[in-house]
């Protein structure tokens, strides 16, 4: 008498469904959250060529990454607000000066907090704030 095969899903080929759509889930979550960073692109600062010789720099658009040091408290509020942002690269760190609009609605800025900034460099080597964000 000849033996009938077995109808239906054994127990292993369930768990390699079962493994198969978790790999498709999870990859297909992870494409659909994935964070992307909106200032890709744009050109990191070069503190030292900024520091020899801003005017040179004057017009250009650069990401500056650093924490903010303090504010000029001096400064009227109407005219926007300068802070000294502390940059550290490989040789070290230094400060330079990021200026926000007065008409920038963007995220608060706060002392001793690290921030990206889009930057201008303005013709007196001031780094106008295009966007930021906290890091």
């Amino acid at each position: 008498m000849s033996r009938r095969a077995q109808s239906g899903v054994r127990p292993a080929h369930w768990l390699g469904l079962i493994a198969i759509l978790a790999v498709i889930g999870g990859g297909g979550f992870a494409l659909m959250n994935r964070a992307t960073d909106p200032m890709t692109g744009v050109t990191d600062l070069s503190t030292n060529e900024f520091l020899e010789n801003a005017t040179a720099l004057s017009g250009n658009v650069y990401k500056v990454e650093g924490i903010v040091d303090d504010r000029l408290d001096k400064w009227r509020g109407t005219d926007g607000r300068l802070f000294s942002v502390q940059v550290s690269d490989g040789l070290g760190s230094s400060y330079v000066p990021v200026w926000v609009p007065p008409d920038y609605t963007g995220t608060n800025i706060q002392r001793g907090q690290r921030y990206v900034f889009k930057v201008r460099v303005q013709e007196n080597g001031v780094l106008e704030v295009l966007e930021l964000l906290k890091v």
